[in-house]
């Protein structure tokens, strides 16, 4: 699958699989700048391929058009943008689009938390997910993950995601904030 047209049906598909959209109003405050910081740390078997770490250079807060509920934010690697509701890349063959979805605050009666992600490595795609609590498919995120609309922060403390081809484990950390 080419990964400039893949990864958002991907994530839009696993995120109204696990949700069910909720545009009330309830979800993130509709007036931010989307001036994001903030570096996830990364951990376990694949780090040899996808290196330590990666830094949030773009994020989209509560844009149900993409992921299918207000309850989300897409973090981006800094040459990945959203312009008119879409996916604009600079570099296709490096980057990464993670789209985590916190419905502990309603949204869903089965999934709490939800992350799908893709790392793309010299154009070779590692895709991972998770879904809390486990639904006997992907992995549970663990109690580490949360998003908060009112703080303006993402965190992933221990925050586990499995790669949906091979299995592997994948351990996140770090705090990501945005204005």
């Amino acid at each position: 699958m080419n990964y400039k047209t893949g990864i958002l049906p991907y994530c839009a598909i696993l995120l109204m699989i696990l949700s069910c959209s909720d545009n009330n109003g309830n979800g993130a405050d509709d007036d931010f700048s989307n001036e994001v910081q903030g570096t996830i740390t990364l951990s376990g078997e694949e780090t040899s391929e996808l290196g330590t770490s990666l830094t949030i250079g773009n994020i989209e807060i509560a844009n149900a058009t993409l992921t299918g509920t207000d309850k989300s934010v897409i973090l981006l690697s800094e040459n990945i943008s959203v312009v008119d509701d879409e996916l604009v890349y600079d570099d296709d063959q490096n980057g990464f689009v993670i789209v985590g979805a916190d419905f502990s605050t309603g949204g869903s009666s089965d999934i709490d938390k939800s992350i799908s992600m893709v790392i793309v490595k010299n154009g070779d795609e590692f895709r991972h997910a998770c879904a809390s609590p486990n639904q006997n498919f992907f992995t549970a995120c663990g109690d580490g993950f949360g998003i908060d609309f009112e703080t303006k922060e993402v965190t992933f403390q221990n925050t586990t995601v499995i790669n949906t081809e091979d299995d592997a484990i994948l351990i996140l950390d770090g705090t990501i904030t945005w204005d």
